[in-house]
C-alpha cells in the first residue's frame, strides 16, 4: 500500500514505550487487533451488546469500534444518544439514486438502506503490522420484492505501531452489483466518517483542527489534507487525526465538521454529484493516527 501524504510520518521503533507484538484475534462477532494484551481496535461482524439497548433500526455491522490510544483511551463512540446511526469508524452515503429509488445508507431511521458485514477475505499478521480484509454488502431496502444488493465493498485494514501512536491504514473499494449505476447526489455530508468519544460531546470539550489551521466553523466544507479531533478522556489529552490519500477521488475532498458534536466526514459530493458505474471501482484510502498527549507525533 503506497501512501503519498505531503509530510513524513514517524516510523515504528521497537525502543519506544508503546512497542508490543501486534496480533489478530477473530471470534464469531468481531475481529480484534491487539498490541500484546491491549486492544487497538475492534471490527464488528455482528451486532454489539450496545445494539440491544437501542432501537433495532439502528443496528449495523461492518464498522470499527472501539478504537483505543496506546495508553488505552477510547476515542470512538457508538450509538451516541444524539446520533445513534453513527458507528465508530464507518462509511455511508447519504442521498443516492438507484433504479429510480432513493436508498439512503446514512440515516438508518429512514429504513431505506443498509450496510452490513458480508465475509472475511483474509486475516494478516506481519512484521510490525497486523490487519484484515473484509467485504461489506450495501442493500436498497425500498426495492420491489425486498432488499436488493447495490454495492459490494472491500475494506483492507492495516495497523502499525509507531514511535508514540497507532497508525491505521484503511482502503475502501466499492463496486456496483448488477447493471445499474449508483448516483451519489450532491449533499452536505456523507462518506467516510468517524464518531468521537462522548466525553468530547460539547464544542468546549473537543478540538477540531484542519491542515490549514481551521476549526469547526471556518473549516466546515473546506478541502483540507487532514482533520484532527482531540480532547480529554479521563482527564488526559488524546485524539485521532484522519488523513486522505492524494489518489482519492476529488482530492482533497470536502469535509463536514459538526459545529458541536464530535464527528466529521470526508464528503466528495458537497458541490456536485457523481456516479459509480457498473464495472468501475470507487477506491478511497485513509490513514488514522491515534495518539496520546496534545498532538500527534507528525513531522
Amino acid at each position: 500500500m503506497k501512501w503519498t501524504f505531503l509530510f513524513a510520518l514517524v516510523l515504528f521503533s521497537f525502543s519506544n514505550a508503546y512497542a508490543g507484538e501486534l496480533s489478530v484475534k477473530e471470534t464469531d462477532e468481531t475481529i480484534t487487533i491487539l498490541n500484546g494484551n491491549a486492544i487497538v481496535l475492534v471490527y464488528n461482524k455482528a451486532p454489539t451488546a450496545d445494539a440491544a439497548e437501542n432501537d433495532p433500526v439502528y443496528t449495523r455491522t461492518g464498522y470499527i469500534h472501539p478504537i483505543y490510544t496506546p495508553s488505552g483511551k477510547q476515542v470512538t463512540d457508538d450509538f451516541a444518544p444524539d446520533h445513534p446511526h453513527q458507528h465508530g469508524l464507518f462509511f455511508a452515503w447519504t442521498k443516492t439514486s438507484y433504479e429510480g429509488r432513493k436508498p439512503e445508507f446514512w440515516n438508518e431511521k429512514k429504513k431505506a438502506g443498509k450496510v452490513h458485514f458480508d465475509e472475511i477475505i483474509e486475516l494478516v499478521e506481519e512484521d510490525n503490522a497486523a490487519g484484515f480484509v473484509v467485504k461489506h454488502r450495501w442493500e436498497d431496502l425500498k426495492a420491489p420484492g425486498g432488499a436488493k444488493s447495490v454495492l459490494s465493498e472491500t475494506w483492507e485494514v492495516q495497523v502499525q505501531i509507531r514511535k508514540s501512536d497507532y497508525c491505521i491504514d484503511l482502503t475502501s473499494t466499492q463496486k456496483v452489483i448488477g447493471e445499474s449505476p449508483l448516483e451519489i447526489e450532491k449533499y452536505h455530508y456523507g462518506g467516510m466518517a468517524i464518531r468521537g468519544s462522548r466525553e468530547w460531546m460539547g464544542e468546549e470539550d473537543s478540538l477540531m483542527e484542519t491542515s490549514e489551521g481551521h476549526g469547526r466553523t471556518d473549516g466546515n466544507h473546506t478541502r483540507p489534507e487532514w482533520v484532527q479531533m482531540s480532547g480529554e478522556i479521563d482527564g488526559d489529552p488524546c485524539g485521532i487525526v484522519a488523513l486522505q490519500d492524494k489518489q482519492n477521488f476529488r482530492y482533497p475532498q470536502w469535509v463536514r465538521l459538526h459545529p458541536a458534536k464530535p464527528y466529521f466526514v470526508f464528503a466528495p459530493m458537497v458541490e456536485e454529484p457523481f456516479t459509480i458505474e457498473p464495472g468501475d471501482e470507487y477506491v478511497s484510502k485513509f490513514r488514522y493516527i491515534v495518539f496520546d498527549g496534545e498532538e500527534p507525533d507528525i513531522q
